[in-house]
């Protein structure tokens, strides 16, 4: 295997292979493969990473490949699309991947996801869910969580915006325009942990109103370890939680400047 440095600087598709190959090594496997029948999830973890690394994949095709072996549009988003990544990663750290492999596989596996994503969003209507914004700082390159956590949202109900590359300045200005309900960050790597909570405690001096604001990522407590994030609301994977803080919260208690993280 080979040895390799996930927190030195890194251009961008390096960074995005890094952190992909971090919450390659710190992710259940048996956690992703919780289905009644984790032998298809191998599988089609298997046949997904054969699609993307294809010079001819298409997004339609191999949804509707695996829309006909069976596979529902939540098990594809929530275990098949993550085990795939998880096998790109470890392929890449094991030298059986090129970078330019592993990039260009990672990619495709965001394009099927996003494909996914808006065809739901063109069909959701929202009655009674909350509103949340969901945030990729700057900093982070691996925007694959905050994908799923979208879906996995719009599933619930709620309606939610989701902003990539996010800058300090656009995540206030969502908020004071929106009032939502809940900032959700999602990272991946030590760097972005530690960019993140920077900006959050900007965000804090700055916003008028108080709003919850949550971090979580699949490996975020491996990679947050060492850094203060007291800022945040809540420090969680999980996504029940975040939204049980927030029916109890959001409402009925003030938050206060500063509050300490729970999690």
């Amino acid at each position: 295997m080979s040895t390799k440095n996930f927190r030195t600087s890194l251009n961008s598709d390096e960074a995005l292979i890094s952190t992909l190959v971090y919450s390659a090594l710190n992710t259940s496997k048996e956690q992703l493969l919780r289905p009644a029948h984790p032998g298809w999830i191998e599988e089609s973890g298997k046949l997904l990473v054969r699609h993307c690394l294809s010079k001819t994949f298409d997004q339609k095709t191999i949804l509707q490949e695996l829309l006909d072996l069976g596979f529902k549009l939540d098990t594809i988003v929530d275990h098949c699309i993550p085990i795939a990544a998880t096998r790109l990663g470890e392929a890449w750290v094991q030298d059986t991947l090129s970078f330019s492999e592993a990039t260009i596989g990672s990619a495709n596996l965001q394009i099927l996801l996003k494909h996914i994503a808006q065809d739901r969003e063109n069909n959701f209507v929202s009655e009674r869910g909350k509103r949340f914004l969901v945030c990729v700082h700057e900093s982070e390159q691996h925007t694959l969580g905050a994908l799923v956590l979208g879906d996995m949202l719009r599933r619930q109900g709620h309606s939610l915006k989701i902003k990539l590359d996010a800058k300090c300045s656009q995540i206030c200005n969502l908020q004071e325009s929106n009032d939502y309900d809940g900032i959700f960050f999602s990272c991946a790597s030590f760097l972005s942990v530690k960019e993140t909570a920077a900006c959050v405690r900007q965000i804090r001096r700055t916003l008028r109103h108080n709003c919850p604001i949550f971090l979580g990522g699949s490996n975020i407590e491996q990679v947050s370890q060492g850094i203060d994030l007291k800022e945040f609301d809540l420090v969680t994977s999980s996504l029940n939680a975040v939204i049980e803080y927030v029916e109890k919260n959001r409402k009925e208690i003030p938050l206060s400047f500063g509050m300490a993280a729970k999690g």
